[in-house]
């Protein structure tokens, strides 16, 4: 049928049967009496809302029909006698729904009562709809408030990374020497912060040393100290050095692989005597650390390219803790979201969220950088968004996030050959559910899903998402 621009041409192209075909297709249930009360239409809808079956009242009178009911009127019956709208809200005709019926009077050119035509929704609908949201915005608010008291607990759901902060909390309180590798930005710090705050030596200082980040002609002073005047420029006073710093605590030498050869030779001496000597003292120092190593490179090939002494990897790696990366681990990038949004709102002053198409995105791109890289974009973000979510729009076009972009439309993979429909079906319910978990209104889902508030609440109830 042509779309026509002029609304009077309708009632010349419409047949009844279109009509009809027209009010059957709506999703609330529409009732017509006659001025006698006499049923002359329902549609499927509203037979579906009810309970009643057809035979019930179609060509039947609806006041006698009312005479076996508990209720003493229906809105319909209200409407014809009172001749003005009437709406009535029943809780107990079906049971576990709330069911709206509005019923409004058509008159005659007499102004006499010709039709009733009653609209019945099924109202728990919406009720569940709100009961979801309030449920979803209980926990987003609920994680939010507690997660101050949060900050010092692992944020780890990948279940790989439970057993490894287990194996970090059993080996926290020895003294065993523990090796942490992983590619860099997976958190070996966090890993051994958690190993020192769980061990006996927590209230001792932690002292964090990046060798890669230290002058190779510093090395030896800034790891054993020095005494007054041991070389030009040296203090009068001397000055401890970062392994007699540690003294009671933990030291933690992160990217051991960056450490020259010569001076390997002179720690391994340290930790097996647990003493050092300063540069230009006559006398070692006793010191007492607990060692926790980190490193992002092959250290056994390092030993094959003589890089790296095999005595001093065999005194280090007594304990390997292996971090997997953040791709390998998608169900940890929700929560560490949430987590860095948190931080990131309390340090700059904001109180933003993550728009769920977001965290799609972000759960699907494979974060060469790793935790360390998911951080500082969430930041970047953060810092320069506008709105009260942070979005697709906000994504910065040069962190190589360009590939998972390409791909919002696959929500989720679908296996082997499926039909069209059936493919909608899958992406419509895995929309709505990532809507549900994230929106706090039925105009929210239905303005991000470019769908009618009507529509929302029907699906909802199609692929059981309102329980």
């Amino acid at each position: 049928m042509p779309i026509l621009h002029n609304p009077s041409e309708y009632n010349d192209k419409l047949s009844y049967a279109e009509m009809e075909d027209i009010i059957k297709q709506s999703y609330d249930g529409i009732l017509v009496i006659d001025r006698n009360a006499d049923v002359i239409f329902a549609n499927d809808a509203y037979f579906r809302i009810t309970g009643l079956h057809k035979t019930d009242i179609l060509g039947q009178n609806f006041r006698e029909f009312m005479k076996d009911s508990p209720y003493k009127k229906a809105a319909c019956q209200e409407a014809l006698e009172t001749k003005k709208q009437t709406t009535q809200t029943h809780y107990n005709l079906v049971p576990g729904k709330i069911i709206m019926v509005t019923s409004k009077p058509i008159f005659d050119s007499h102004r006499q009562v010709r039709l009733v035509v009653s609209n019945c929704r099924d109202m728990s609908e919406l009720v569940c709809l709100r009961e979801q949201v309030e449920r979803a915005q209980e926990i987003e608010e609920t994680y939010y408030k507690n997660m101050a008291g949060q900050i010092a607990g692992p944020i780890a759901v990948n279940n790989k990374m439970k057993a490894l902060f287990a194996s970090a909390l059993k080996v926290s309180s020895v003294d065993v020497t523990v090796l942490i590798t992983g590619e860099s930005g997976v958190g070996k710090d966090v890993i051994a912060h958690y190993i020192h705050n769980n061990s006996p030596r927590k209230s001792a200082p932690f002292v964090a040393v990046n060798c890669g980040a230290i002058p190779e002609n510093l090395l030896e002073s800034e790891f054993f100290g020095y005494v007054g005047g041991a070389f030009t420029g040296a203090s009068k006073a001397g000055k401890k050095g970062l392994i007699e710093a540690a003294d009671g605590g933990t030291l933690f030498l992160d990217e051991i692989g960056d450490l020259p050869f010569g001076l390997q030779v002179k720690l391994l001496r340290a930790l097996d005597t647990s003493e050092i000597t300063r540069v230009g003292a006559n006398a070692p120092t006793p010191v007492n650390i607990r060692l926790l190593a980190a490193t992002n490179q092959n250290l056994e090939q390092m030993i094959k390219e003589h890089r790296f002494r095999e005595d001093l990897y065999y005194r280090l790696n007594v304990i390997n803790l292996k971090i997997p990366p953040l791709r390998d681990r998608p169900e940890d990038i929700r929560p560490l979201c949430l987590y860095f949004l948190y931080k990131c709102n309390q340090r700059y002053g904001q109180n933003k969220r993550i728009s769920p198409d977001l965290l799609i995105i972000f759960q699907r791109y494979t974060w060469p950088g790793n935790i360390r890289q998911l951080q500082h974009v969430i930041e970047r973000m953060l810092v320069l968004s506008n709105g009260e979510y942070l979005e697709l729009t906000d994504l910065p076009r040069d962190i190589g996030l360009e590939e998972a972009l390409k791909n919002t439309a696959e929500l989720s993979p679908l296996e082997g050959f499926i039909s069209i429909p059936e493919a909608i079906e899958k992406i419509e319910k895995q929309i709505l559910s990532y809507a549900l978990e994230h929106f706090s209104s039925s105009r929210q889902i239905a303005k991000v899903t470019g769908i009618d508030q009507t529509t929302v609440l029907r699906k909802l109830k199609k692929y059981g998402l309102c329980k």
